[in-house]
C-alpha cells in the first residue's frame, strides 16, 4: 500500500453533554455560567471563553470542578495547545461525568502527541458511548490513519459521514483514506465535493489540487486568482504529477510556477534541478 504525503485535519466537533442540573437547584446559576464558557468557545470566542473560566476559577469550582477542568481542555484544544490540554484532563476526578467529550479530548491530546494506540482506545471508547457523536468518529478516522491502518480508518470515516454527510473536513479526511488504496478519481471526486462545500479552506483546496495532480489533470487559472496564487496552485498540481510519477507533467508545472513567480524560489528550483546547488 502506497503512502501520499498530505496534512490531515484533526478536529473536535463534539456536542455539548454538561450534565444538567434541575431548575431549582441553588448550583443552577452555576451551570448556567458553564453553559455559556461551552457556547463560547463552540462559537470561536476564545478569548471570552477564557476570561469567563478565570472567573470562575476565582469563584471556586466546588461541585463542578471536572465540568471545568473539561471546558478548560476544550478551551486548549480549541488553541491547538496539546500541553495545556493535557493538564486540564488530568485534573478530571470522574472521567464518567462527560464520558463522550473527555475521552473524545484525551484522544485528541494522545493524537497529538503521537500517543496512537492510547488516543485509539481513548476515541473508541467515546465512539462505543457516543455512536452519534461525529467529531469522535472523525478522530478515530485519523489516529487510525497516523497508525497506517487504512481500512479502519475508512470505516471510522465513514460513521462520521453517516452522520454528517455535507461536513466537509470529514469528506476531505475520507478521500484522504481511500487514496492510500490508491483510489485516485474516487478521492478527488470527494475533493471536490468538500471544496464546494467549504470553498475558504485552503487545506481542503491544496489536497485537491494535489490529488487533482496525481490523476493527470492540468490546473486552470481562476479570473481573480493573483499570481502568487496562481503558482501556488501550479505547485499543488505538480507535486501531485510527481507523486504520481508523472515525470514529464511534473516538470511542465514546476517550470510555469517558476516563470510564474516575481522572486526566486529555492523549494521550487530544487524540484527542478535536484542535484544542482542553489545558483545564489
Amino acid at each position: 500500500m502506497k503512502h501520499y504525503g498530505y496534512g490531515l485535519l484533526l478536529l473536535l466537533s463534539t456536542a455539548p453533554v454538561l450534565a444538567a442540573q434541575p431548575a431549582d437547584s441553588p448550583l443552577n446559576a452555576p451551570t448556567l455560567y458553564l453553559q455559556q464558557v461551552d457556547k463560547a468557545i463552540r462559537e470561536g470566542r476564545l478569548t471570552q471563553a477564557e476570561q469567563m473560566i478565570g472567573l470562575l476559577e476565582q469563584l471556586g469550582p466546588g461541585a463542578f470542578a471536572d465540568d471545568l477542568a473539561l471546558l478548560k481542555a476544550e478551551h486548549a484544544i480549541a488553541r491547538m495547545d496539546v500541553a495545556s490540554a493535557g493538564t486540564a484532563l488530568a485534573g478530571i476526578r470522574n472521567l464518567e461525568r462527560n464520558v463522550c467529550r473527555v475521552y473524545a479530548a484525551k484522544g485528541w491530546v494522545a493524537a497529538n502527541q503521537q500517543a496512537l494506540d492510547e488516543a485509539i482506545v481513548a476515541l473508541a471508547k467515546a465512539t462505543t458511548d457516543c455512536p452519534d457523536d461525529a467529531g469522535a468518529w472523525n478522530l478515530l478516522g485519523l489516529a487510525f490513519i497516523g497508525k497506517g491502518e487504512t481500512s479502519a480508518a475508512k470505516e471510522a470515516f465513514e460513521q462520521a459521514l453517516a452522520l454528517e454527510p455535507d461536513n466537509a473536513h470529514v469528506i476531505n479526511n475520507h478521500a484522504l483514506a481511500i487514496l492510500q488504496d490508491g483510489a485516485v478519481d474516487a478521492a478527488l471526486r470527494q475533493l471536490d465535493r468538500a471544496v464546494t462545500r467549504s470553498p475558504q479552506d485552503g487545506m481542503i483546496r491544496t489536497n485537491r489540487n494535489f490529488v487533482a495532480g496525481m490523476a493527470g489533470l492540468s490546473p486552470e487559472r481562476a479570473q481573480n486568482e493573483n499570481d502568487a496564487d496562481w503558482s501556488a496552485k501550479l505547485v499543488q498540481f505538480a507535486r501531485g504529477a510527481k507523486a504520481a510519477a508523472l515525470g514529464i507533467q511534473a516538470t511542465a508545472l514546476f517550470s510555469r510556477a517558476i516563470l510564474t513567480l516575481d522572486r526566486f524560489d529555492e523549494t521550487i528550483w530544487t524540484e527542478l534541478n535536484p542535484t544542482v546547488e542553489n545558483p545564489r
